[in-house]
Protein backbone atom coordinates (compact mmCIF):
# COMPACT_ATOMS: atom_id res chain seq x y z
CA UNK A 1 0.00 0.00 0.00
CA UNK A 2 1.01 3.43 -1.30
CA UNK A 3 3.00 5.12 2.22
CA UNK A 4 0.88 8.24 3.99
CA UNK A 5 2.46 11.45 3.04
CA UNK A 6 0.61 12.65 5.68
CA UNK A 7 -0.02 11.28 9.40
CA UNK A 8 -1.58 12.47 12.24
CA UNK A 9 -2.11 10.12 14.90
CA UNK A 10 -4.28 9.98 18.10
CA UNK A 11 -4.57 13.76 17.96
CA UNK A 12 -5.89 15.24 21.69
CA UNK A 13 -6.80 18.43 22.37
CA UNK A 14 -8.86 20.14 25.02
CA UNK A 15 -10.29 23.23 26.15
CA UNK A 16 -11.35 24.84 29.38
CA UNK A 17 -14.21 22.32 29.91
CA UNK A 18 -14.39 20.66 26.58
CA UNK A 19 -12.22 17.67 24.99
CA UNK A 20 -12.18 18.42 21.28
CA UNK A 21 -10.15 15.41 19.81
CA UNK A 22 -10.05 12.35 21.39
CA UNK A 23 -7.24 10.10 19.86
CA UNK A 24 -8.13 11.40 16.10
CA UNK A 25 -6.64 9.88 13.23
CA UNK A 26 -6.04 10.95 9.73
CA UNK A 27 -3.83 9.43 7.22
CA UNK A 28 -3.21 11.64 3.90
CA UNK A 29 -2.15 9.73 0.71
CA UNK A 30 -0.57 11.15 -2.37
CA UNK A 31 -2.87 11.22 -5.37
CA UNK A 32 -6.05 10.46 -3.45
CA UNK A 33 -9.07 12.64 -2.77
CA UNK A 34 -10.65 11.76 0.81
CA UNK A 35 -13.51 13.65 2.41
CA UNK A 36 -13.02 14.20 6.68
CA UNK A 37 -16.97 13.79 7.76
CA UNK A 38 -18.39 14.42 11.12
CA UNK A 39 -21.07 16.74 12.44
CA UNK A 40 -20.62 20.61 13.49
CA UNK A 41 -18.36 20.70 16.59
CA UNK A 42 -16.74 17.13 15.79
CA UNK A 43 -13.95 18.31 15.98
CA UNK A 44 -12.73 18.57 12.44
CA UNK A 45 -11.27 22.22 12.00
CA UNK A 46 -9.72 21.89 15.55
CA UNK A 47 -7.75 19.40 13.71
CA UNK A 48 -6.89 21.46 10.97
CA UNK A 49 -5.99 23.90 13.36
CA UNK A 50 -3.62 21.61 15.41
CA UNK A 51 -2.39 20.56 11.83
CA UNK A 52 -0.97 23.90 10.73
CA UNK A 53 0.37 25.09 14.54
CA UNK A 54 -2.77 27.42 14.72
CA UNK A 55 -3.47 25.59 17.83
CA UNK A 56 -0.82 22.95 20.03
CA UNK A 57 -1.38 19.31 20.44
CA UNK A 58 -1.76 18.06 23.81
CA UNK A 59 -0.99 14.53 22.75
CA UNK A 60 -0.12 12.38 19.79
CA UNK A 61 2.08 13.06 16.87
CA UNK A 62 2.41 14.56 13.20
CA UNK A 63 4.39 12.90 10.55
CA UNK A 64 4.88 14.66 7.02
CA UNK A 65 7.04 13.01 4.50
CA UNK A 66 7.96 10.27 6.86
CA UNK A 67 9.49 12.42 9.37
CA UNK A 68 8.22 14.13 11.97
CA UNK A 69 6.58 17.43 11.98
CA UNK A 70 5.58 20.22 14.15
CA UNK A 71 4.21 23.73 12.32
CA UNK A 72 4.51 27.03 13.93
CA UNK A 73 1.40 28.22 11.81
CA UNK A 74 -0.49 28.59 8.64
CA UNK A 75 2.52 30.11 6.78
CA UNK A 76 4.82 27.04 8.19
CA UNK A 77 2.77 24.80 6.66
CA UNK A 78 2.08 26.08 3.62
CA UNK A 79 6.31 26.68 2.90
CA UNK A 80 6.32 23.00 3.66
CA UNK A 81 3.48 22.05 0.78
CA UNK A 82 0.39 21.60 3.17
CA UNK A 83 -2.24 23.85 2.20
CA UNK A 84 -5.34 24.35 4.26
CA UNK A 85 -8.21 26.38 2.29
CA UNK A 86 -10.52 27.62 5.52
CA UNK A 87 -14.38 28.50 4.75
CA UNK A 88 -13.44 31.59 6.55
CA UNK A 89 -11.47 34.07 3.64
CA UNK A 90 -8.15 35.01 4.54
CA UNK A 91 -8.39 37.61 1.45
CA UNK A 92 -8.51 41.73 1.19
CA UNK A 93 -10.34 43.05 -0.37
CA UNK A 94 -8.64 46.89 -1.63
CA UNK A 95 -6.03 44.47 -3.00
CA UNK A 96 -6.05 43.34 -6.79
CA UNK A 97 -6.68 39.34 -7.23
CA UNK A 98 -3.24 38.78 -7.91
CA UNK A 99 -1.69 40.92 -4.77
CA UNK A 100 -4.04 38.69 -2.86
CA UNK A 101 -2.49 35.20 -4.27
CA UNK A 102 1.12 36.46 -3.95
CA UNK A 103 0.88 38.81 -0.52
CA UNK A 104 4.26 38.61 1.10
CA UNK A 105 5.58 36.81 -1.95
CA UNK A 106 5.72 38.92 -4.90
CA UNK A 107 8.06 38.70 -7.47
CA UNK A 108 10.86 41.18 -7.57
CA UNK A 109 13.73 42.15 -9.12
CA UNK A 110 17.51 41.69 -7.59
CA UNK A 111 16.90 45.22 -7.02
CA UNK A 112 13.37 44.32 -4.92
CA UNK A 113 11.68 46.22 -7.18
CA UNK A 114 8.04 43.94 -8.15
CA UNK A 115 7.79 42.16 -11.03
CA UNK A 116 4.03 43.41 -11.77
CA UNK A 117 3.79 42.26 -15.22
CA UNK A 118 5.44 38.32 -14.42
CA UNK A 119 3.02 38.36 -11.41
CA UNK A 120 -0.19 39.37 -13.03
CA UNK A 121 0.76 36.93 -15.92
CA UNK A 122 1.21 33.92 -13.13
CA UNK A 123 -2.06 34.89 -11.50
CA UNK A 124 -3.79 34.93 -14.73
CA UNK A 125 -2.80 31.41 -15.33
CA UNK A 126 -3.90 30.09 -12.14
CA UNK A 127 -7.32 31.69 -12.73
CA UNK A 128 -7.40 30.33 -16.24
CA UNK A 129 -6.95 26.61 -14.51
CA UNK A 130 -10.24 27.55 -12.47
CA UNK A 131 -12.35 28.83 -15.19
CA UNK A 132 -12.22 32.50 -13.27
CA UNK A 133 -13.15 34.91 -15.33
CA UNK A 134 -11.63 38.06 -14.12
CA UNK A 135 -8.32 39.54 -14.77
CA UNK A 136 -5.74 39.45 -12.28
CA UNK A 137 -5.82 42.96 -11.85
CA UNK A 138 -9.52 42.79 -10.89
CA UNK A 139 -9.89 44.17 -6.76
CA UNK A 140 -10.64 41.29 -5.26
CA UNK A 141 -13.78 42.93 -3.55
CA UNK A 142 -15.87 43.28 -6.89
CA UNK A 143 -15.66 39.66 -7.07
CA UNK A 144 -18.85 37.72 -5.72
CA UNK A 145 -17.94 35.46 -2.14
CA UNK A 146 -18.06 32.51 -4.56
CA UNK A 147 -15.44 34.20 -7.04
CA UNK A 148 -12.98 35.10 -3.90
CA UNK A 149 -13.39 31.56 -2.89
CA UNK A 150 -12.04 30.57 -6.06
CA UNK A 151 -9.31 32.95 -5.74
CA UNK A 152 -8.23 31.73 -1.98
CA UNK A 153 -7.97 28.32 -3.94
CA UNK A 154 -5.66 29.97 -6.29
CA UNK A 155 -3.13 30.52 -3.68
CA UNK A 156 -3.29 27.76 -2.18
CA UNK A 157 -2.33 26.18 -5.62
CA UNK A 158 0.24 29.21 -6.14
CA UNK A 159 1.82 27.41 -2.99
CA UNK A 160 2.21 23.91 -5.38
CA UNK A 161 1.29 22.07 -2.05
CA UNK A 162 1.81 18.46 -1.83
CA UNK A 163 -1.49 18.41 0.46
CA UNK A 164 -4.56 20.36 -0.15
CA UNK A 165 -7.51 20.34 2.86
CA UNK A 166 -10.78 22.02 1.99
CA UNK A 167 -13.35 23.28 4.29
CA UNK A 168 -16.50 22.77 2.69
CA UNK A 169 -15.13 24.62 -0.23
CA UNK A 170 -18.20 24.66 -2.49
CA UNK A 171 -20.55 26.21 0.16
CA UNK A 172 -20.33 29.02 -1.78
CA UNK A 173 -20.08 28.70 -5.23
CA UNK A 174 -21.97 28.15 -8.23
CA UNK A 175 -22.52 25.03 -9.98
CA UNK A 176 -20.41 26.31 -12.61
CA UNK A 177 -17.62 27.16 -10.24
CA UNK A 178 -17.95 23.92 -8.39
CA UNK A 179 -17.58 22.02 -11.52
CA UNK A 180 -14.32 23.61 -12.17
CA UNK A 181 -13.08 23.44 -8.70
CA UNK A 182 -13.82 19.19 -9.20
CA UNK A 183 -11.64 19.55 -12.58
CA UNK A 184 -8.91 20.99 -10.65
CA UNK A 185 -9.33 18.56 -7.59
CA UNK A 186 -8.90 15.61 -10.16
CA UNK A 187 -6.15 17.50 -12.21
CA UNK A 188 -4.03 17.63 -8.87
CA UNK A 189 -4.87 13.77 -7.83
CA UNK A 190 -3.43 12.35 -11.20
CA UNK A 191 -0.48 14.69 -10.12
CA UNK A 192 0.25 12.98 -7.15
CA UNK A 193 -1.15 15.50 -4.59
CA UNK A 194 -3.43 14.21 -1.50
CA UNK A 195 -6.39 15.80 -1.31
CA UNK A 196 -8.79 16.00 1.88
CA UNK A 197 -12.32 17.81 1.50
CA UNK A 198 -14.48 18.54 4.64
CA UNK A 199 -17.79 18.90 3.40
CA UNK A 200 -20.94 20.78 4.81
CA UNK A 201 -22.52 18.78 7.43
Amino acid sequence: MTQAILQLSEIEKAFPGVKALDKASLNVYPGRVMALMGENGAGKSTLMKVLTGIYSLDGGAIRYEDKPAAFKGPRDSQQAGISIIHQELNLIPDLTIAENIFLGREFTTPFGRVQWDKMYAEADKLLARLNVKHSAKTLLGALSLGEQQMVEIAKALSFESKVIIMDEPTDALTDTETESLFKVINELRDQGCGIVISPTA
